[in-house]
């Protein structure tokens, strides 16, 4: 008999899904047919609004954010200070009096300068040497840019006389290490960007039992100093409030306050376009090793440059040297400056860079609370960096919709609406694929044995079994 009905008949009569098998059966009035056709449309339906519901709040609502207050047990992190040289007129004058003897054209020092502490225009480089100058000087060309920076810059025992964390004197150029920005090479502590360049790892770490942390520095010249997270690297679009420029003669002393960013360890298993951030080990950068949104806005610039003059400046970082801007380049990056170094948001209708960028997951809020600064006679500058106070709050990000909480909201649709489970939908493969497969076989099989007994019959050899 179940071989005369069709497999979709069999299917029917035979699902595990509610329902179905009143629709088919042998016997039923129309009027129940009809309504047991309209209960299975209607759960159906109710199925798969629920299980769309459930993923477009798994793509799009899986993170939530709250404040945590338990701060008592919190150790709150320093930010990352990096030191950037700005100004140094007594080494350029060194360098230029080497290079095009003594005296020389001294808008050359202005070259010099340009070229050392580059931030995105060249007016008096163009201006001298351009493709647009009457007169190029002889000597524009007699050096590398990039060598001309190796050459000016101060090293690390230049820069720094004296380094102190809460009190306690500590090795500058052991612990502050070399980092590589669009401004040349900086000197930065507590920065993930240098841990690995053999530069020891200082613990600035605040908590209930040593209080809030402080940093005091005495830098020689002229400097800008980025106050940072310690993913993040000093930019040319880096916030003014987070830059504090540096002059001898000054003491600074700014107060600070933090508010960091915790993550549930379950957030790493969230994708990255559901979480809508990166963690520092997520990097598809090659401008640096570890991400942030600082540097993913390099890798963006160095890419737009690239992509608009053929070139990248000569102290954008990690490039190799071949595809420097030359004369002709500088003038392609001064021309379109605007395009280059503004950044702004994929909507605006102003001139400026998009960038496609996420915040990183462990980003921080910095808050100045104070700043102090008087004169001093010496011809070094003091800063001292403080935190105003223990932070008592700090965001926390929370998965509220991971996969298990997806696949147990479709489960329990599904079992709601339709009383299945995850092998009434094998039986959909078993019913369709499987049994008419394993049906077919059995049938070869079955005519080949008869047809096998057939013969033997034919040629008098079958062999009844004896009745006694």
């Amino acid at each position: 008999m179940d071989d005369q009905i069709s497999p979709l008949r069999h299917y029917v009569l035979n699902t595990s899904f509610h329902g179905f098998r009143f629709i088919a059966e042998a016997g039923r009035h129309w009027t129940e047919r009809i309504f047991w056709t309209v209960c299975c449309v209607l759960s159906w339906t109710a199925t798969g609004l629920l299980i769309k519901s459930s993923w477009e709040d798994f793509q799009n609502n899986a993170i939530s954010f709250v404040v945590d207050t338990s701060y008592l047990d919190w150790d709150t992190n320093f930010p990352s200070i990096s030191v950037c040289e700005s100004d140094n007129q007594k080494r350029i004058a060194e360098i230029t009096d080497q290079t095009y003897g003594d005296p020389h054209d001294y808008n050359l020092d202005e070259i010099v300068k340009e070229l050392v502490y580059f931030r995105g225009l060249s007016f008096y480089t163009l201006q001298i040497c351009g493709p647009e100058a009457q007169m190029p000087s002889e000597h524009c060309f007699k050096r590398r840019f990039s060598d001309f920076s190796k050459d000016v810059r101060s090293n690390c025992s230049q820069v720094f006389r004296k380094c102190r964390w809460n009190d306690q004197e500590f090795d500058c150029c052991a612990y502050f290490g070399e980092i590589d920005s669009e401004m040349g090479v900086c000197f930065a502590i507590n920065s993930i960007q240098v841990r690995d360049k053999k530069t020891k790892w200082l613990s600035m770490v605040s908590n209930i039992k040593k209080g809030p942390g402080s940093l005091y520095l005495e830098i020689n010249g002229f400097a800008n100093v980025y106050i940072l997270g310690e993913q993040e690297v000093p930019s040319l679009t880096t916030l003014t409030t987070d830059v504090m420029q540096i002059t001898p003669h000054i003491h600074y002393h700014r107060f600070l306050a933090i508010k960091e960013i915790d993550n549930q360890p379950e957030v790493k298993d969230v994708s990255i376009r559901q979480r809508k951030c990166r963690f520092n080990d997520e990097s598809d950068l090659d401008a640096y090793r570890y991400y942030s949104y600082s540097a993913c806005c390099v890798q963006c610039r160095k890419d737009a440059q690239m992509r608009i003059c053929g070139c990248a400046h000569h102290l954008m970082p990690n490039i190799p040297a071949s595809t420097h801007c030359n004369i002709t380049g500088l003038y392609c990056l001064s021309k379109h400056y605007n395009e280059l170094s503004v950044l702004k948001p994929y909507w605006a209708n102003r001139t400026g860079l998009v960038c496609d960028c996420l915040p990183s997951c462990t980003e921080i809020e910095l808050a100045v609370i104070k700043d102090d600064k008087f004169g001093i006679p010496d011809d070094f500058a003091i800063l001292e960096l403080s935190l105003e106070r223990l932070p008592t709050e700090r965001y926390k990000r929370n998965v509220v919709r991971g996969k298990l909480d997806l696949v147990v909201s479709m489960g329990g649709s599904t079992a709601l609406f339709l009383g299945a489970s995850i092998l009434s939908f094998v039986e959909v493969v078993y019913y369709f694929l499987v049994r008419p497969i394993s049906n077919s076989i059995l049938a070869k099989e079955k005519a080949r044995e008869s047809r096998k007994y057939k013969r033997k019959d034919k040629a008098g050899m079958l062999i009844l079994p004896t009745i006694s």
